[in-house]
């Protein structure tokens, strides 16, 4: 084993034991509602995660590139979920995919269909699964489920013999924008009753959805207090590491955040009351920049005020003078990520920690 200190920095870490106290929240509390859980691998991109996250199975997952899954069936999976409404230029290589695992492809608008009928079936014997996006408020993407356009699209993939109608699938990403845990509960109602809204639609022209899915880490972390009757699936993902934006919405507690990033103390700088660290944005990401970009572990009294490509300034987070000395040149510190999906895609993999000592690597899936 390898202790902290002996890694060079700046690295990615991730306390394996908190990773797995999530993922069995989430495999227990899916059960306990009634729904299969099709976890989404984006944030982390590893073989080893998406284990934790499955209960052990190489099925039943969501990505967000197809390189993720290129990677996640080069090791195995199958019945990979590509939830990103497809566009033509990437067909070919869904169609290869296929020859493996079976994979879907997302789509909410009759020029996605208009591509995979006029690309062909993906391959002798094999028909395309396509799911359809439904917006429950978010307004990225989805069909708005009470435009007459939403049920007719489904009726287009349904009736055509290449196509095979698969669910539909929704995500609740404003509830992001929350501040309690009780506006999360209400943004995971609307994402519940928007899809069983539309899923009753379409059962009564005849074409019932099969699956009928839904899930941000939030919506998933605060379901409804009544339930998610009529919902069948959900699809979370960054709940196996969650972050301090999670945390200050409600989704988790700090002590659920097991994604850290090290760093170390590269500079003293007492004339400007700065300490500089030798993580920038590349290797934190710029995201939450109000918020100090995340947290510093066990240093409340420190924040992060600017990151730079390779570098990072840290002082007070009350502006009172900082004590140099508490923090010698070379220490380490441990950085709670704002956003974990954007942290974790700017490094190569991540040090599993296991009790405080590094107990293996995990590699992270790149590209699209």
């Amino acid at each position: 084993m390898v202790s902290l200190e002996e890694l060079t920095t700046p690295c990615l870490i991730i306390d394996v034991e908190v990773a797995e106290r999530n993922a069995a929240a989430m495999l227990e509390r899916a059960a306990g509602l009634g729904c299969r859980l099709r976890p989404h691998v984006k944030t982390h991109k590893t073989v080893e995660g998406a284990l934790l996250q499955t209960g052990g199975k190489k099925s039943c997952i969501t990505v967000s590139t197809l390189r993720e899954a290129e990677f996640f069936a080069s090791h195995g999976f199958s019945d990979i979920l590509y939830a990103v409404p497809i566009t033509r230029d990437k067909l070919a290589r869904a169609a290869e995919l296929t020859r493996t695992a079976e994979l879907a492809v997302m789509v909410d608008n009759a020029a996605h269909v208009r591509d995979l009928v006029k690309f062909g079936p993906p391959g002798e014997g094999r028909v395309w699964k396509v799911w359809v996006m439904v917006d429950c408020g978010y307004h990225r993407d989805g069909v708005e489920p009470s435009d007459p356009k939403a049920a007719a699209l489904v009726q287009q993939i349904a009736s055509h013999p290449e196509l095979v109608f698969a669910g539909i699938y929704t995500h609740g990403g404003h509830s992001y924008d929350c501040k309690s845990s009780d506006a999360i509960e209400l943004v995971s109602r609307a994402e519940r009753d928007a899809v069983v809204s539309f899923a009753s639609q379409l059962a009564a022209q005849g074409t019932p959805a099969p699956v009928v899915a839904i899930g941000s880490t939030p919506t998933c972390s605060v379901p409804p207090s009544d339930g998610l009757g009529g919902v069948t699936e959900m699809h979370p993902g960054n709940y196996l590491v969650y972050d301090v934006m999670q945390a200050g919405i409600g989704s988790c507690r700090v002590q659920d955040v097991a994604l850290r990033v090290l760093t170390r103390v590269a500079g003293h700088y007492e004339s400007r009351n700065t300490l500089q660290v030798d993580v920038g944005w590349t290797g934190l990401s710029a995201q939450g920049s109000a918020n100090s970009y995340g947290m510093i572990l066990d240093h409340p009294e420190l924040a992060i005020t600017n990151l730079k490509q390779e570098a990072g300034e840290v002082s007070s987070s009350s502006g009172a003078p900082l004590d140099i000395t508490r923090y010698p040149i070379g220490s380490m510190l441990q950085i709670l990520p704002w956003h974990s999906c954007a942290a974790s895609h700017q490094h190569a993999g991540m040090h599993v920690v296991r009790s405080g000592e590094v107990v293996g690597q995990w590699e992270s899936c790149k590209g699209w």
